[in-house]
């Protein structure tokens, strides 16, 4: 979930898929299912609609940008769902930078995948800004993805780093109980 002045807030649901145990990579994959987004929404409205949304799709896991005024969001959110099921993440250069090279490998790796084409603004908007996207590579080897602004906010590009980030530290569940006889 992402959080900018004056941009959109951006929440993607993914589901977390797991390789089985000979495959030769053992990173989940994740594939995004749906998008939702606000644009001017105050908070005190917003913020319910977040919650709900992430018990509805029974999210186990959510990384949330805390920069800035995203630090309030991010442990109203934690406080709701439980604070090990939240990464608050503050956005600094290196921060961005790992979200970046982690989501280049996921989608270079097959393992973030989009939902089909379904003619929402939503879906056009991702695939807009992931068309538009730049990086810029920097001597200290980090790097920064953006929209360039008179093109596009990277609000949905943030929103698909941050579920990667989520994916990845997601424990494979298992089932636990006893078997009937």
């Amino acid at each position: 979930m992402t959080r900018h002045p004056h941009d959109a807030t951006v929440l993607s649901i993914g589901r977390v898929a797991y390789p089985d145990s000979a495959a030769l990579v053992q990173e989940p994959r994740v594939e995004i299912v749906e998008h939702y987004a606000w644009t001017g929404t105050p908070h005190d409205v917003l913020l319910p609609q977040l919650v709900d949304l992430l018990r509805r799709w029974r999210v186990h896991r959510v990384a949330i940008d805390a920069t800035g005024l995203g630090q309030t969001s991010s442990r109203i959110v934690a406080a709701a769902l439980g604070e090990p099921r939240v990464d608050a993440v503050t956005f600094s250069a290196q921060s961005k930078s790992d979200l970046g090279f982690d989501l280049i490998a996921a989608v270079n790796g097959a393992r973030l995948k989009m939902y089909a084409t379904d003619g929402s603004s939503e879906c056009a908007e991702f695939w807009r800004q992931a068309t538009l996207a730049r990086v810029a590579y920097r001597a200290n080897r980090t790097m920064n993805f953006y929209c360039d602004a008179a093109e596009c906010h990277d609000d949905y590009l943030v929103s698909a780093a941050l579920l990667a980030r989520a994916s990845k530290t997601q424990r494979r569940r298992a089932a636990t109980g006893r078997v009937r006889v």
